[in-house]
């Protein structure tokens, strides 16, 4: 059995590459095919994954491939009283789309009148992400992880016999849970590698 799990692993593990991902990314960019993370995450989650894998994050794959970013809306030269809380949820999501980190010393660097605003509006950044559906733990907590503590997380939870299933991770390892599906495009991708290097240990 784990010999079969190994098998499939690698052969997941292995069906990108850095020149893969940039090939598939100038396809997309050639048939017009839309390029933000949000898109990707219904229609090709396994390329966002390999893009964030091996370059560290979807704009910087998007670079690599000679790709024009998704463009920003001009909103560092928006004035008092531009702002209301429709408009700042929006632009929270249109941030979480282009694939830019939300935990808030990452959002100071890229957007602080943002960050201030929504400070102002809702009383802190970290209720703002929950008005815009996001959950402000989770988001805290993965900033923190890589792609390998994420992998040996979930070794230690197979090796001390965890139930590993979907909704159980989804409900007991939130934030592990959102890392994985960040780094690898899903969790039972996650589990999948993690189960391979754990038999090969």
């Amino acid at each position: 059995m784990a010999s079969l799990i190994q098998h499939h692993s690698v052969q997941k593990r292995h069906s990108w590459s850095r020149q893969l991902v940039i090939q598939a990314i100038q396809a997309r960019h050639r048939q017009g095919l839309a390029l933000n993370p949000q898109a990707l995450e219904a229609e090709d989650s396994s390329l966002l994954a390999a893009g964030r894998r091996y370059f560290g994050s979807w704009p910087k794959a998007l670079k690599a491939a000679h790709v024009p970013p998704v463009r920003r809306a001009a909103t560092l030269r928006h004035g008092r009283g531009y702002w209301s809380r429709e408009i700042l949820i929006t632009e929270i999501r249109r941030h979480a789309e282009q694939g830019d980190p939300l935990y808030a010393h990452a959002m100071q660097k890229i957007d602080n009148r943002l960050v201030s605003a929504a400070t102002y509006h809702f009383g802190s950044w970290a209720q703002a992400l929950a008005a815009a559906g996001f959950d402000p733990d989770v988001i805290r907590a993965n900033h923190r992880y890589t792609p390998d503590a994420v992998l040996s997380e979930i070794r230690q939870l197979l090796g001390g016999g965890s139930d590993v299933r979907d909704t159980v991770a989804r409900r007991d390892y939130r934030s592990l849970y959102w890392a994985a599906r960040k780094y690898f495009g899903g969790w039972r991708s996650a589990v999948l590698l993690a189960s391979s290097l754990h038999a090969q240990s």
